[in-house]
């Protein structure tokens, strides 16, 4: 069985637990009349795995390093399985809310072994891994948000959860036969200086570009609903702009990393899938914030989650470079992924509702704004190489 096969099971897994999250986002008009909630309330639903990122990323990290990627990962199904059962049997918000986040806890377990996974399997097309493993995690998103509405049409609330866990339920029996012996060629033991002070530039890259994914996903179709389209209309509309959004972000991260990495123009990729990405962030923000032309917000969407999430890969990718073994890597792909959904979990929630009224739209835009260009800037200045290679040759000047 060759390491490509063994990647398989992994990367579905990755799939279903984007479908699971995001399949709620198109939705959250309705599931605020369905739990009498507030908007804020129901946007922490969807944000609820970004929250177990930041709380449990780091210890999953650990658990990849120290353990096994095999105990991440079964453990990822199985809680992903779960969750997601325990949500569609909920009787009321707060069950929901609960089981909801013992199915997010999935995400952090099952992101943190990235890195190991990449360094140690396929240490020569790492860029090309992690792009397509976040690629596959953002494609479940954008099916989870194009197939949401059409679900909820036909078969309710209840039949779109179930999908889901059926879902689940083919990644847990898939990840429990098919990643025995998993992975090769891994040595790491020690965690000693996986930290680097410049990580803290790739954490901001990606904490912006989350974080906006995520909460444009979120409020399209409450946007909409503002400008007098009818609601049935937004939730479709909403679910094909966060489809778009996140089908966008799986090709990006499927397509641009590995051409960078093929034509080894690493720094130039960031260079320019940074630049495109503010581009396209402001194009969607004015576009959903001032229009109702629902083909240039499309236009927004999909090509700022096609250019930002390579632009997040690579960055994720980078982070890689600061470290000398998988064990390492592993763990600062955890710390890139805790840090940057700190976004996740806070910005949708507070920056969100500034969305939800005509008056307070405006200041809404201009934080995008702020937030994404300094993020554009950062592009330059993040590792493009291996550092231990720089320090080699200065052992070797040293030594001569």
């Amino acid at each position: 069985m060759s390491n490509w096969t063994k990647v398989f099971p992994y990367w579905f897994l990755l799939f279903t637990i984007g479908f699971g999250w995001f399949i709620l986002a198109p939705l959250v008009p309705a599931l605020g009349k369905v739990f009498g909630v507030s908007l804020g309330s129901i946007l922490l639903l969807v944000t609820t795995y970004g929250y177990t990122m930041v709380v449990l990323g780091l210890l999953a990290g650990y658990i990849s390093a120290k353990f096994t990627v095999k105990a991440a990962l079964y453990s990822a199904a199985i809680l992903s399985f779960i969750g997601l059962l325990g949500r569609v049997l909920s009787p009321n918000y707060t069950t929901f809310l609960v089981t909801g986040i013992i199915a997010a806890i999935a995400y952090p377990l099952a992101m943190a072994p990235v890195g190991s996974v990449s360094e140690s399997m396929f240490k020569e097309r790492s860029h090309t891994v992690i792009g397509i493993s976040v690629g596959l995690l953002f494609l479940g998103m954008a099916f989870g948000a194009f197939f949401g509405p059409g679900l909820f049409s036909s078969i309710g609330l209840s039949g779109a959860l179930w999908v889901t866990v059926v879902l689940a339920l083919i990644a847990l029996v898939w990840i429990a036969l098919g990643i025995r012996g998993y992975p090769v060629n891994y040595k790491g033991k020690s965690l000693h200086g996986s930290f680097k002070l410049g990580m803290i530039k790739n954490w901001y890259v990606g904490l912006s570009i989350a974080s906006m994914s995520v909460m444009f996903g979120g409020i399209a179709s409450t946007v909409l609903i503002l400008h007098s389209i009818p609601v049935g209309q937004a939730l479709a509309y909403g679910g094909l702009l966060g489809g778009l959004a996140f089908l966008g972000s799986a090709l990006g991260a499927i397509i641009l990393p590995p051409i960078f990495e093929q034509y080894k123009q690493f720094r130039a990729g960031l260079v320019t899938t940074g630049v495109l990405m503010f581009i396209f962030a402001a194009l969607m923000s004015l576009g959903l914030a001032y229009t109702v032309d629902i083909l240039l917000i499309a236009i927004g969407f999909f090509f700022f989650g096609f250019f930002g999430n390579a632009y997040w890969s690579m960055a994720m990718t980078s982070t890689t470079n600061y470290v000398s073994d998988p064990a390492q890597a592993g763990f600062a792909t955890s710390m890139y992924s805790v840090f940057t959904n700190l976004g996740v979990a806070f910005i949708p929630v507070f920056l969100g509702p500034e969305f939800g009224k005509m008056t307070t739209i405006a200041m809404g835009v201009t934080v995008v704004l702020i937030i994404e260009i300094i993020s554009m800037v950062l592009a330059p200045t993040l590792l493009a190489k291996k550092r231990e290679a720089k320090n080699a040759k200065a052992g070797k000047r040293r030594r001569r």
